[in-house]
């Protein structure tokens, strides 16, 4: 005689599931998930932002930062080369009876290599100093230099000639020296200094 198959209690279509054995603990809901991907309803939880609030974006590890400008410093920097570069001029056209015209376009890149240098930034204000001063170096450079010559030739005080005679050393200086291609090697030496001073600063930053 069979027996008959016990039927399960209403509202249970599977039937009681057998209690799990004593010492073992059921498994909770999302067993196997880390406890932070789980949300209500069942879902992940979102990413963590990869922004900050309010948007934009994180600033970088290591900020270089851009050296300040040093224009007093600068300025200084270019009266000294201009110094060194008249008495380096006039040296030349004491020592060669002439002029030569490559020595002012060295004049203006050893005025603007210093103030760049030493200056640095982004001042628009720099290398036009540098190409003001190139010029000048220039000009005082062939003035000393043809002191100079007088004084060797004529015997007459280097001072005396320079300063005394300021104006009839400019004269001769008109006389001797103004001609296109002397234009030309002036124009050349501002722009080299120019050119020079915002290269070097821009290397600075």
């Amino acid at each position: 005689m069979s027996t008959p198959l016990q039927q399960p209690p209403a509202g249970d279509p599977f039937g009681a599931q057998p209690a799990p054995p004593q010492g073992y603990a059921a498994p909770q809901p999302g067993y196997g998930q880390p406890p932070q991907q789980q949300a209500q309803g069942g879902y992940p939880a979102p990413a963590p932002a990869l922004y900050p609030p309010g948007g934009g974006a994180f600033p970088p590890p290591f900020a270089v930062p851009q050296r300040p400008e040093r224009f007093g410093l600068g300025l200084l920097a270019g009266l000294g080369a201009a110094v060194v570069a008249i008495v380096f001029y006039a040296a030349v056209l004491r020592f060669t009876n002439h002029e030569v015209g490559y020595v002012a376009i060295v004049v203006g890149l050893v005025v603007g290599a210093a103030m760049g240098k030493v200056g640095g930034g982004r001042s628009a204000a720099l290398p036009m100093m540098a190409a003001v001063i190139s010029l000048l170096a220039v000009w005082l450079g062939q003035l000393v230099g043809m002191a100079w010559t007088i004084n060797h030739m004529d015997g007459i005080p280097f001072t005396n000639v320079l300063f005394t005679h300021f104006n009839d050393l400019v004269k001769a200086w008109k006389d001797s020296f103004v001609s296109p291609m002397d234009v030309l090697f002036f124009g050349i030496a501002g722009a080299e200094g120019f050119v020079i001073a915002r290269r070097a600063a821009q290397a600075q930053r």
